[in-house]
């Protein structure tokens, strides 16, 4: 059998299970839905013995079947294989918060868009939507969210535990570029950056002295001049993140450092800008805003911390904006170093063969609307 033969069988498979879990989640609901009214609270219980699982996790797949079962249409993506179980709950939890007919128009439009995207686009697509549909309801999802911050430990093996801190997308990029600073900062040792960054977040945490961190930490937020000058409702796109409500990103950008981007505006994609050897700051820049994250199928590692990569190899003309693209460390040696290969499309996509000669393209990410014209 060929790779893609092979690939071809995974896919039969992972569709089989979505089915099953369909399957699953309808068979939970229609004993649920049996149940004597004295038991109806008690399901839980009995499906935990049955399963041999805890209450708490009765608990969770009982909740996971019936916001699937609620929507039909999604859950019969599930069933069709078009989309996993993951996917599924994100779209219901998406537009839970929108009303009739806008939660309708955002569910078959994501429901079109999911089953070749990561479960990180597809969120990132759900929250872009969400805030042209009804942006009131995304300022409100957004605040609903933010009251839920916390700081929780969870015990792992072997001595081990996790220290989980949310906190809203901003100030979590900001804390890390904070950490990863001073972390890039520190001699060169036995240990991995992932290493040195858990250590420098512990020392914060407890008070103990740290470096001081290597420039000033920043982030990356690209939002239309309207919606900073409060004319339309428009979100900010966080770098490495996805969309923001506007008035959050309104709140960011007081006493911010700003710099105009044109857009192409049939396109709303960022200008090309002129030629060098190594990437200037100015290209730099640009490509980030273009692209504002790895152009490898599905990473999400934010483009300011990525290689300019030059897909066609530096022949001394052609460190441009056409042939530069950002990839993470990892995507850029597996493109150097494997049979994987990529190429710059003439729309400015950035389509890349596998092993197995499939081929995909990453998507265009607009700053900006589109003309409507």
């Amino acid at each position: 059998m060929t790779l893609d033969d092979l690939l071809v069988e995974v896919e039969a498979k992972q569709a089989a299970l979505c089915h099953a879990k369909a399957e699953l989640a309808t068979a939970l609901i229609t004993f649920h839905v049996a149940a004597d009214d004295r038991d109806y609270r008690f399901v839980q219980n009995e499906i935990a013995c049955a399963l041999h699982i805890s209450r708490r996790g009765a608990d969770r797949i009982l909740s996971n079947a019936s916001e699937l079962t609620e929507r039909p249409r999604v859950l019969a993506a599930l069933s069709a294989g078009l989309i996993d179980e993951s996917k599924a709950l994100l779209i219901v939890d998406q537009i839970r918060i929108l009303k009739e007919p806008q939660t309708s128009i955002a569910e078959a439009n994501l429901l079109e868009y999911a089953p070749t995207r990561t479960y990180t686009s597809i969120r990132r697509r759900a929250q872009t939507l969400i805030h042209k549909l009804d942006p009131k309801a995304a300022d409100l999802r957004h605040e609903e969210k933010r009251k839920r911050r916390l700081v929780e430990k969870i015990n792992l093996d072997d001595g081990m535990a996790e220290l989980r801190h949310t906190m809203t997308a901003h100030d979590t990029a900001m804390a890390f570029d904070h950490i990863d600073r001073i972390a890039k900062s520190l001699p060169k040792d036995d240990r991995t950056l992932d290493q040195k960054r858990a250590d420098v977040a512990r020392d914060l945490l407890l008070g103990l002295d740290t470096p001081a961190p290597q420039g000033q930490t920043m982030v990356y937020l690209t939002m239309p001049i309207t919606a900073l000058l409060g004319l339309t409702d428009d979100p900010g796109m966080l770098a490495g993140y996805g969309p923001i409500p506007t008035g959050v990103a309104q709140d960011i950008a007081k006493g911010g450092i700003w710099k105009r981007i044109l857009t192409d505006p049939v396109t709303g994609m960022a200008e090309e800008v002129s030629d060098t050897y190594r990437p200037s700051p100015k290209q730099r820049e640009l490509i980030n805003a273009r692209y504002p994250r790895c152009t490898a199928i599905g990473c999400q590692q934010p483009s300011h911390r990525c290689d300019l990569d030059h897909c066609c190899p530096f022949d001394g003309t052609n460190t441009t904006i056409r042939n530069l693209r950002p990839k993470c460390r990892h995507h850029h040696t597996m493109k150097t170093h494997s049979n994987w290969r990529c190429e710059n499309r003439e729309d400015g996509t950035h389509r890349w063969t596998t092993p197995a000669k499939r081929t995909y393209d990453t998507e265009l990410e607009p700053i900006a609307e589109p003309a409507p014209f």
